[in-house]
């Protein structure tokens, strides 16, 4: 017996025969849901229930209103996991039943003929008994949405949120680059998978659509407030940079934890929840959230790179590393020896006259930042002598003797921006004793 010919209590949601007056499990009255319609609900298949004689459902994996997905395996391919999309004609007007089989036949199309490692893969489609079904390869993992749940801040590390929107920016290239280029409409977290590796999927492809240049707006407004742009409810043609938008509103959800959905088209400045937000990822996200498409960043590619440029900066400062704090006059670090074919011989000058040495210069406060003085400050307002510890002790004059030959720069301590600091001042020492 085939599940449409089954009927299925509102209440427990049990199988019942097609001529049952009582729900068998939990005695609900079954008078009501004698209709056609009902028998083309969704969610309802039974474990081990055979769908086109060869794929078996194992559990289901979500339902909602129209369609529900099931984890099954194809029998006639050694078992092969499957995830099958189901969607339903139940309680729909005729206009609503034409559009929702024309989506489903467009997500089966679009998806068949595309080869992403962030798309899934599509087996096989058919219709059943007043039902549509999608087959396509079984991914193991959880949506941002549950994702997010799980996180009690509500939203992800810099360094994370950066790296989801790079591979969607991946796949929306891919996308935005096909001739004619297809327009995905609904980005959010909802229809994002993420893997235990955190490896990304788009999923759910209903409502995605080719562009049409020259058309002034869309035939049929789809999209999901807060993620979708105002041109997506009739304002215009969605274009690539419609998807732009949605992917603004999903990154700045992931750095803020700011549902878009609570006020559409209203973001409020991102460093009222993240003072320490990267100023160029605030300006890109201002960017891709314009309402005025024309605003936005032309194109996924301009975006993909700004957030790489952004991602290197947030891992690596800009700004120059701490300096080294060099040793004072009267401690003598361990000099190497210098290979004897590079010392310069020459005649041993006079006896040099005893001198107090000027005090070692201390960086102008102009000069620091959040990693200390910068390195051209100390070298600038200093003579060329090895500055001391404490900029207020003045360093022992120098005794009077013959100065050591001095040695040459050695080549392995010079790079293409000359001779590393370290081996001036180690041959200024030698200078000084």
């Amino acid at each position: 017996m085939g599940p449409s010919s089954l009927l299925f209590c509102d209440t427990c949601g049990a199988a019942n025969q097609p001529r049952a007056f009582y729900c068998r499990a939990c005695g609900h009255s079954l008078q009501g849901i004698q209709s056609p319609l009902y028998h083309s609900a969704t969610g309802h298949l039974l474990t081990t229930m055979l769908l086109k004689q060869h794929y078996r459902i194992i559990a289901p994996i979500a339902k909602g209103g129209m369609g529900a997905v099931y984890k099954a395996e194809d029998t006639q391919l050694g078992n092969r996991l499957v995830a099958i999309k189901e969607m339903s004609q139940s309680g729909l007007s005729p206009q609503e039943i034409q559009e929702a089989a024309n989506a489903f036949k467009q997500e089966a199309i679009l998806l068949a003929n595309l080869q992403h490692p962030h798309l899934p893969s599509i087996f096989d489609h058919f219709e059943d008994n007043g039902r549509w079904y999608l087959v396509m390869s079984f991914i193991e993992g959880e949506t941002l949405t549950h994702y997010l749940g799980r996180k009690k801040t509500g939203n992800l590390p810099l360094d994370e949120a950066l790296s989801i929107a790079l591979q969607l920016c991946e796949v929306l290239c891919y996308l935005h680059t096909q001739h004619p280029s297809i327009i995905f409409r609904d980005l959010k977290p909802s229809n994002v998978i993420r893997t235990a590796s955190g490896h990304l999927y788009l999923i759910d492809f209903g409502i995605a659509r080719h562009f049409k240049p020259g058309q002034t707006k869309d035939t049929v407004y789809y999209g999901t407030m807060g993620y979708a742009p105002p041109e997506q409810f009739g304002r215009a043609q969605t274009t690539p940079r419609s998807d732009i938008y949605s992917l603004g509103a999903l990154l700045y959800q992931l750095i803020s934890g700011h549902d878009p959905t609570a006020s559409p088209f209203r973001f409020p400045p991102l460093q009222s929840f993240m003072p320490t937000t990267p100023r160029g990822l605030s300006k890109l996200l201002t960017q891709m959230l314009e309402l005025d498409e024309a605003k936005r960043p032309a194109n996924i590619l301009i975006v993909k790179q700004k957030l790489q440029s952004i991602a290197g900066q947030a891992v690596t400062p800009s700004s120059p590393p701490p300096v080294r704090t060099a040793a004072a006059p009267n401690s003598n670090p361990p000099v190497p020896p210098t290979p004897s074919h590079l010392v310069q011989k020459t005649p041993l000058p006079k006896p040099a006259q005893p001198r107090v040495p000027r005090p070692a210069a201390t960086p102008t406060p102009s000069s620091t930042n959040q990693f200390g003085p910068s390195k051209s400050s100390i070298m600038l307002n200093q003579p060329p002598r090895i500055p001391s510890r404490s900029s207020n002790s003045m360093p022992k004059p120098v005794q009077s003797r013959a100065p050591r030959p001095i040695a040459t720069l050695n080549p392995s301590s010079t790079n293409q921006f000359g001779p590393s600091k370290s081996s001036i001042m180690l041959n200024q020492q030698k200078s000084q004793n």
